[in-house]
């Protein structure tokens, strides 16, 4: 699963799972996604994550009157797009049921401006009141499913038809992804689209701009290259995702994530080692995160 940073480091640390979306919000959001954790007696545990360029609406218990995001738990948040690493200390017990739009999703869902969110993580109740009751409707149910089910439905409520903008963002936004080599230039002129009338688009409706878009997916599939291969030649990535030579990936890489490539590879390759001697095999089919889970919600609508 790509920007899960060390995620072999964090098996049976946390659980978390993710539910496909009915046609009505098939426009705007990815999928629904969960994480669940017990630590009570153990020490907090950071989890980072190389951010995708989404927003997200998260429902999120956990102890009364805990610090996380720098709201008090429970809470019903929107987190705009962090430019750089993604931390949350996890403590006790908790957990977080969220939406994770597309990249402009969020700005066609809610009509609203994605930058203004942008490095921030903020109370729903601050943007729309209607959010923030339907998240409190979430943590008063009982029962992980029907949480699920809830979110699902409250968030289906307020979509509208997409607009063309946003579907064509969408559009780039996934060729990026898929070719994370690609040049700017090349990607506006594809949709008849002047530099700076990608640049204005972005900032609008995903929140950062498209040279920021392209270097997150070159450093998650860089990461996730390292993680699968520890020994893999750098250079070799670095030119197969688009940077100019090895140092530009290390100074990309080093900036976002704190240290370098080759510090990354060396941890991914211990912590591999130690997950095979030491973690069940049921805790690790179970608990390691990206396990998808099997539920498919019916459209809401």
């Amino acid at each position: 699963m790509r920007g899960v940073v060390h995620r072999n480091a964090d098996v049976a640390v946390y659980e978390v799972g993710r539910v496909e979306v009915g046609p009505s919000l098939q426009p705007f959001v990815e999928h629904l996604w969960w994480a669940n954790w017990s630590l009570r007696g153990h020490p907090t545990r950071t989890v980072m994550t190389i951010p995708f360029p989404s927003l997200h609406l998260t429902v999120e218990q956990g102890t009364d009157g805990e610090l996380r995001h720098g709201h008090q738990m429970p809470a019903v948040l929107v987190h705009g797009v962090p430019t750089r690493a993604f931390t949350v200390d996890l403590s006790s017990a908790g957990w977080v049921l969220g939406a994770k739009f597309h990249p402009g999703g969020w700005a066609a869902w809610s009509g609203r401006d994605a930058g203004a969110l942008t490095d921030r993580v903020v109370a729903a109740a601050a943007l729309d009141q209607r959010w923030a009751d339907a998240g409190r409707a979430v943590l008063a149910a009982v029962g992980h499913r029907r949480r699920v089910e809830l979110l699902h439905e409250q968030l289906a409520e307020f979509a509208a038809e997409p607009d063309a903008e946003h579907l064509q963002v969408r559009r780039l936004t996934e060729r990026m992804a898929a070719q994370p080599a690609m040049r700017i230039t090349d990607l506006a002129a594809s949709v008849g689209w002047s530099p700076r009338t990608l640049q204005r688009q972005f900032r609008r409706l995903v929140g950062v701009s498209p040279k920021w878009v392209l270097m997150r997916y070159r450093l998650q599939e860089a990461a996730l290259q390292l993680e699968q291969h520890p020994s893999a030649d750098l250079t070799d990535i670095a030119l197969g995702l688009g940077w100019y030579d090895q140092s530009h990936l290390s100074e990309d890489f080093r900036r976002v994530l704190g240290t370098t490539p080759g510090r990354y590879a060396e941890r991914a390759r211990t912590s591999r080692t130690q997950d095979a001697q030491t973690v069940p095999r049921r805790n690790r089919n179970a608990m390691a995160p990206g396990v998808l889970c099997a539920d498919r919600l019916p459209d809401a609508s």
